[in-house]
């Protein structure tokens, strides 16, 4: 394998730089660690937590809340079941815009690309860094008083509060019980001063209960099985992922590796359609990213869906973990 030939080079190269002073089984060690060829799950949480920042770019206070000793692999996907239902719902909300006339498409968020927000999964929470203005994504998000409300159906105001002179917005879906934060602060930080039940804007709170225009508006959304769960919940978890090797990248607003063929590929406005049901769902978009990049994502050695794996289809890629699909596809279909 390409991967093993390539760990055995860089051995060699450590071990002949040292002035063979290295064993080469440490060596192997070292070139191992650099180009992703051991296991997570083998590494420690004090290993894990800078190699989580490699792809995610949190700040190491953020990581380290993620990651610890039981956490699996870089956390990305460790959660509980109603965390990972909602964050499939919520996936429904981000890819989905323009073109697509299906209800989520109506939700109103997937604008939230163009803040670029740091996505931190925790274990039983969702927190999002939109430095430039966590109010303004807030507000993409949380249904309003009124009849042409928007956002996500059930999702719910709870507390505001300031941490490190940053404003922060823990909301909480009704449905699913599920925390989502969205934050200014970088670290993410859940010890916030100043906080206050009462919203700066009419944003529902906690306090109301699922209007009716959300009941039908859920009642809408298809059944999906456990592991396509977890494959839509996946993709928010690598909502701006950047490979550490600098070969892939899944943000949605622009290529942070800057690479050419990518830009050429680009056209004018973004098209987005996420939509299936059960076992069986399907991404087919414009703009970024490139599909190949998300489907390494979801499936890559370090930073991917446990027990995932891709084939190619043409100019489709399909993303498989169980029984269940995620065929990832260019184009508006």
């Amino acid at each position: 394998m390409t991967l093993d030939r390539d760990i055995v080079t860089l051995a060699r190269r450590i071990q002949c730089e040292s002035g063979d002073t290295i064993p080469f089984q440490q060596a192997w060690l070292t070139a191992a660690r650099e180009l992703g060829g051991l296991p997570v799950h083998t590494m420690t949480a004090e290993e894990r937590i800078p190699l989580r920042i490699q792809y995610t770019a949190e700040s190491d206070a953020a990581a380290r809340s993620a990651v610890s000793g039981d956490t699996h692999g870089l956390g990305l996907d460790h959660c509980s079941d109603n965390q990972r239902a909602f964050r499939a719902l919520l996936a429904l909300a981000l890819f989905n815009e323009n073109v697509y006339s299906g209800p989520t498409a109506r939700w109103g968020y997937a604008v939230v690309a163009s803040y670029d927000p740091v996505m931190s999964p925790r274990r039983d929470h969702l927190v999002m860094v939109a430095e430039r203005a966590p109010e303004n994504v807030a507000t993409r998000l949380l249904a309003t008083k009124g009849a042409d409300s928007r956002g996500i159906p059930g999702l719910r105001h709870e507390v505001s509060y300031t941490c490190h002179g940053q404003r922060s917005l823990c909301l909480r879906h009704l449905p699913t019980g599920a925390l989502l934060t969205i934050t200014g602060d970088p670290a993410g930080c859940q010890r916030g001063n100043r906080r206050s039940r009462v919203p700066l804007h009419s944003y529902l709170t906690v306090d109301y209960d699922l209007t009716g225009h959300e009941r039908r508006a859920l009642a809408s959304v298809p059944p999906i099985s456990r592991d396509a769960t977890t494959l839509l919940a996946g993709l928010v978890s690598r909502y701006n992922l950047v490979d550490r090797r600098g070969r892939w990248a899944t943000s949605l607003s622009w290529d942070p590796l800057q690479r050419p063929a990518v830009d050429r590929r680009i056209r004018h406005g973004a098209v987005r359609r996420l939509w299936g049901a059960e076992d069986s769902w399907t991404f087919r978009w414009t703009g970024y990213p490139e599909p190949y990049d998300l489907a390494l994502a979801l499936t890559h050695r370090e930073a991917g869906i446990r027990g995932a794996g891709f084939t190619r289809h043409g100019d489709a890629f399909r993303v498989a973990l169980g029984a269940a699909t995620l065929e990832l596809c260019d184009g508006k279909g």
